[in-house]
């Protein structure tokens, strides 16, 4: 069975946050690789955000020293609205087994509003993370119970799991911030994108 992890974002820069939540992701349930997916340009985001194909060389650059990462260029590919669904259905028609699609679990009570919800949901299983740091089977559990008390109707019969997430305070925005204010981000972000962002100048100015 070939278990994809599909990981979606505007990745405004990627970070380390996001390489551990694939990571613990991908060792939790298995996965055979992990698609980072850049979105193209979300209406909901157009202040300081970055090109799309800026954002994706980053991206490349994050995951290229990892066998079970790769960057997929399936959303900026595609002409009209990217919606997540239909990324889905391609990534199973290009032969994949399962679609585990990673997602914030504050993202959990707007699926609702997500095009074709409820057929994205039949097609993939949800892996949530935790906006927080638990220590214990207890404390997880909690937070499940949490996520189901906050989950739409027609999610309930979804398959959702929670990913053991340790959590770290690192933030795309309060790195754009430090850029913009000329201190340093290496190690927030892996040096190769490091490199990226001072060669190009990105985010130097709040405009970019």
């Amino acid at each position: 069975m070939s278990e994809i992890g599909l990981f979606c974002g505007t990745f405004n820069p990627i970070h380390l946050g996001h390489l551990l939540i694939a990571e613990c992701a991908r060792d939790q349930f298995a996965l055979n690789k992990v698609l980072f997916v850049t979105s193209p340009h979300p209406p909901h985001r157009q202040v300081g955000l970055l090109a799309g194909e800026d954002r994706h060389k980053l991206v490349e650059a994050a995951v290229a020293s990892n066998p079970y990462f790769e960057a997929s260029r399936l959303e900026l590919e595609r002409q009209g609205p990217s919606y997540t669904v239909d990324t889905v259905k391609q990534i199973i028609a290009s032969g994949a087994t399962k679609v585990n699609l990673i997602i914030g679990g504050d993202n959990v009570p707007f699926l609702k509003d997500w095009h074709n919800s409820k057929e994205l949901l039949s097609l993939c299983r949800l892996l949530v993370v935790p906006r927080l740091r638990y220590l214990s089977d207890a404390h997880n559990e909690s937070v499940i119970q949490t996520i189901a008390q906050t989950t739409p109707e027609q999610i309930e019969d979804a398959d959702v799991r929670i990913v053991d997430f340790p959590g770290i305070a690192i933030s795309a925005s309060n790195i754009r911030k430090r850029i913009s204010l000329g201190k340093t981000v290496l190690y927030m972000v892996p040096p190769e994108v490091d490199k990226l962002i001072q060669s190009h100048s990105f985010y130097r100015t709040r405009e970019d």
